[in-house]
């Protein structure tokens, strides 16, 4: 549990950012003590506020943008030895170490140097930001002289050199804005101790305090710092203890009360820190079995997000944590969607923390909404630090509407997780507010049919801009508009929806509105490719010509005018990817294939967030391959460097990104229910992994290995997960899910999804009437799971005739036009009761879904039932050489879903259908009463009883029993 870096690795700007410690209240860069002459310290308060300048300017653009400052460093010591100052810039480094221990939350460093003079003097030090304290650095310093001895001095000050700061980057838009650090001291104020310093710069005044010791010799207060005076012999160590609280104000100067005064005890503090080390790890201690380097990756990318976690309402967590200076300390969407939810899964508290900062702005929200022209709601910043928009690009700043999606989801997954309706209800208030604004930039669509349609927005993907019905922002403006109706109920059945109506204007009509949107969003599949457009316009613009994803040379907006990129169909990352990782849209697993193997092609994964999504969703799909290169990408952004901007500050995103991949992807975790559901699948490179996370109180651990999972539950009150669909309870004994084998499930029609036997009898009934055949309800029953070619021979046989086979095929084709013009009535509400549900269980649980009808209208029927989206494959019953109860379409549809017949199970109601089933080596489940059906393994009385947990049950049960069915029975015996 140790990153270790030596020689020039453990030196210079990445590994800065690398060796950063922080607490959410205060970050120091990993900066050797001896070098430390530049500003290296972040505070969340320590930012000012500066005016943009337009040539041409128009309503609504933003005034102002806040810039976090490099504050000094408080680590920064000086020696003197024999009177004679030590320039450490000057001396050659021989050797040096960092190691930053995941265990004790510590840095330790130790370097060897040459002097001018040619003697050899070590320095180490090991330091702490307390994750349970305040504002404080802690260091610990060991001075050695290996070769000589001396009168020392040791000048235990800050470092505010701004000529000290390194340089570069400066027209590199991921760090924007860099604000050149111009601190300068300023006199104490009346209570000041000697041990107070003061500094400021514009608005930010910062106030620091230190507190030192050294039993070996006398200290003493300068008027920056402290002074250890004593001597040095060979071979020995002058040890000093220095503890720092910082403190900034804004506007005004610090109030010396604001600066921690808890302990300054170096062991008791180094104590402390092991100890709520060792709490962060027992909420979020993980494991891979097969790939070390990996999973210390993920420890690295969980430790550093916790330090970075904000403690105070008043802030968020920016892009880069308190690592850097990386896009000026900003707070992004990336807060709410990718750091948030791991908050809110380990340390809850963090969580509620950022949902508290985004209410605290509502009334900033407000404001921006109505300078940009809305007249109500409110409409949340791109890029923040005190509330305002600090955007000056607004096609790829303000236009990104996403975000006030992105903090409804949020808020929603926060309280899924904890239980949290005191936060829930405080929040009211700006949901609902955020909510009107998508009634404000959508419309209901006449053209297409009437469909809530959002213009003139840009989602997550900056490479296309201000286009209409962004898909990522189509889906998350549907899961804001549906929780916020459902909020605004569970407010009225507490009896608190008046008060917050009356607060902001709010009605009933106004929330069926909202519903409505909901149910109405525009989220399209195209027809040809198969695959839901990014937006109206992406997939009818060209490629960018020499598209090549990340060739070394920065990212695409470093070397291209956004228009270039606006024109072509190029993405930074997959806005459709996202929104599948986040489960946003429910959609055929056969579809999730086509999106991310379509986006992969356009995306150029230029956003360090982009590799996330694309890990999830490639390890749900089961490409292993894709998965493990793009959880790699992120987990190793900053500890490899892969975008060449770790020295701006880690990307704290990206760094959560790494364990969502791990719970999410290959743990196939969902949130969006009331209880975590899992789908663990185990990548052949592992033999096993672990990880904790908490729900409502508990935390339980989730272990995989070959054969399922085994779920612990290390304390609280026994939790209720599912597995696979199957619900458990872990309680105090270890309970193992075994991985199930069934990969599809392949449905008939007739009967099963919806009843067309009757518009089948009267087309049937008409065509005999027409031909002097003899048929009635009762000949019918003979044609139940019959092909069409098939009935029409029995009817022709009841009545002793026969007929020409030109005939024959006019009166087949006589029969469907009678019958298809019954079905042009149908719709959506001729589905049965239950089978959204049991699809919807099926897709949670990845399972791929397909048709096999022996009706050659069955795509037609489908589509009116508003279901034809909803299936992985759809068999065609005139492709194949044999019908019911041959097992050619069951194992035409298996090999369609890319299963082999063993991973699926069938579901039909005719014992034809039943025995073809069998006949093709799967599960067979009968809809219907058991006598009518009684060769099926599984008898249901009719779809809406039919449950995933039933379905998972007949398909072990059978491999319990070591074989497969492959019943047939005589046709001759079959009443069809």
């Amino acid at each position: 549990m140790r990153l270790v870096r030596r020689g020039a690795a453990a030196e210079g700007a990445s590994a800065r950012a690398l060796f950063a410690l922080a607490n959410g209240l205060v970050g120091v860069e990993g900066v050797a003590d001896e070098c430390a002459a530049a500003p290296s310290a972040y505070l969340p308060d320590a930012y000012i506020r500066r005016p943009i300048t337009y040539h041409e300017s128009f309503p609504g653009y933003a005034t102002a943008t806040d810039t976090r400052l490099a504050c000094p460093g408080p680590v920064l010591l000086r020696l003197a030895i024999d009177g004679q100052a030590i320039d450490f810039a000057a001396a050659e480094l021989l050797d040096s170490e960092s190691a930053l221990d995941l265990a004790s939350g510590q840095l330790q460093r130790r370097a060897r140097w040459r002097l001018a003079s040619g003697r050899t003097l070590e320095i180490a030090a090991e330091r702490i930001v307390p994750l349970d304290g305040g504002a404080i650095v802690a260091s610990r310093l060991h001075i050695r002289p290996v070769d000589f001895g001396g009168a020392v001095a040791v000048s235990l000050t800050y470092g505010f050199d701004s000529a000290a700061l390194h340089e570069g980057d400066a027209d590199d838009p991921r760090i924007s804005g860099r604000l050149r650090a111009a601190w300068r001291m300023i006199p104490p104020l009346p209570g000041d101790t000697p041990s107070v310093t003061r500094f400021a710069q514009g608005a930010v005044e910062l106030a620091y305090r230190q507190h030192v010791t050294c039993p070996q010799a006398a200290v003493a207060a300068t008027e920056a710092g402290h002074v250890v005076r004593g001597d040095l012999v060979a071979g020995g160590a002058l040890t000093i203890d220095r503890v720092v609280a910082l403190a900034a104000a804004r506007g005004h100067p610090v109030d010396v009360t604001a600066l921690d005064d808890g302990a300054t005890d170096f062991d008791e503090l180094v104590e402390r820190q092991r100890a709520a080390v060792q709490r962060l790890w027992d909420s979020a201690d993980l494991a891979i079995a097969g790939d070390d380097e990996l999973a210390a990756a993920l420890r690295f990318d969980l430790f550093q997000l916790h330090q970075s976690a904000s403690r105070d309402a008043s802030h968020s967590i920016g892009a880069k944590g308190l690592t850097g200076e990386g896009y000026e300390g900003h707070y992004f969407w990336d807060a709410e969607t990718f750091m948030l939810p791991v908050l809110a899964l380990q340390a809850p508290e963090r969580a509620r923390t950022l949902i508290a900062y985004r209410i605290g702005k509502l009334g900033a929200a407000r404001a921006h909404a109505r300078a940009i022209g809305h007249r109500q709601g409110a409409l949340y910043p791109w890029r923040t630090i005190g509330g305002d928009e600090c955007s000056s690009h607004y096609p790829t700043g303000s236009a990104q509407y996403h975000i006030n999606g992105d903090i409804a989801y949020a808020l929603a997954l926060y309280v899924a997780a904890t239980g949290d309706e005191t936060l829930r209800a405080e929040a009211a208030d700006m949901l609902f507010e955020t909510a009107r604004i998508w009634m404000e930039i959508g419309a209901f669509d006449p053209r297409r049919g009437g469909a809530f349609c959002i213009h003139g927005v840009t989602g997550p993907d900056e490479y296309s801009a201000l286009v209409d019905n962004d898909f990522y922002t189509n889906a998350i403006a549907r899961r804001h508009l549906s929780y916020a109706a459902e909020t605004a109920d569970w407010l009225d059945v507490r009896g608190d929806l008046a008060a917050v109506a009356e607060r902001i204007g709010l009605d009933a009509a106004e929330v069926a509105e909202w519903r409505r949107a909901a149910a109405a969003m525009w989220l399209p599949v195209d027809a040809e490719l198969g695959i839901n457009p990014q937006d109206d316009a992406f997939l009818g613009r060209p490629e960018l010509p020499g598209l090549a994803a990340r060739d070394g040379h920065g990212p695409l907006l470093m070397r291209y005018h956004p228009m270039i990129l606006f024109r072509h169909q190029v993405a930074k990352q997959g806005n459709v990817v996202q929104a599948m990782a986040m489960d946003l849209v429910a959609m055929p697993i056969a579809q999730q294939r086509r999106n991310l193997d379509y986006y992969a092609r356009v995306t150029t994964h230029d956003s360090t967030l982009s590799s996330v999504s694309f890990a999830i969703t490639a390890a749900r799909l089961g490409d292993e391959a894709a998965a493990m290169g793009f959880m790699r990408e992120c987990a190793l952004v900053d500890l490899e460097d892969r975008h060449g901007n770790t020295s701006h500050g880690l990307h704290m995103a990206a760094l959560a990104g790494s364990w969502l991949v791990l719970a999410e992807g290959w743990g196939g975790l969902r949130l969006d229910g009331a209880r975590p559901a899992f789908r663990p699948q185990l990548p052949a490179a592992w033999t096993g992994y672990r990880f904790r996370l908490q729900w409502r109180g508990s935390t339980v651990e989730v272990a995989v290995d070959g054969a399922g999972a085994t779920y612990r539950l290390l304390s609280g009150a026994p939790l209720g997960i599912t597995d696979h669909g199957r619900a458990l309870t872990v309680g105090a004994d270890p309970v193992f899910a075994s991985r199930p084998a069934l990969k599809g499930v392949i449905f008939d029609l007739d009967g099963v999804l919806t009843d067309t036997a009757e518009d089948h009898y009267q087309a049937w009934q008409a065509l005999a009437d027409a031909h002097g055949l003899r048929f009635d309800r009762e000949a019918n029953h003979a044609l139940k799971g019959v092909d069409r070619a098939g009935s029409l021979r029995l009817i022709l046989e009841h009545s002793g005739k026969a007929v020409e086979p030109p005939k024959f095929e006019a009166m087949l084709a006589e029969k469907n036009a009678a019958y298809v013009a019954r079905l042009r009535g149908y719709s959506p509400a001729n589905l049965f009761d239950g089978v959204e549900r049991l699809f919807a269980d099926l897709r949670a649980a990845g399972l791929k879904i397909g048709l096999a009808s022996a009706s050659r209208n069955a795509r037609d029927v489908v589509a009116r039932l508003g279901i034809a989206d909803a299936f992985d494959f759809i068999a065609d019953a005139g492709a194949v050489a044999s019908p019911k109860p041959a097992p050619d379409i069951f194992l035409a549809c298996a090999d369609g879903m890319g299963l082999s017949p063993d991973q699926c199970i069938g579901i039909e109601d005719a014992r034809a259908g039943i025995a073809a089933i069998h006949a093709a080596g799967m599960v067979a489940i009968g809809i219907g009463p058991e006598e009518a059906l009684p060769d099926a393994d599984v008898h249901v009385p009719a779809i809406g009883d039919l449950t995933l947990g039933q379905i998972l049950s007949a398909e072990q049960e059978r491999a319990a029993r070591g074989r497969r069915t492959s019943r047939t029975a005589n046709a001759e015996d079959m009443p069809c």
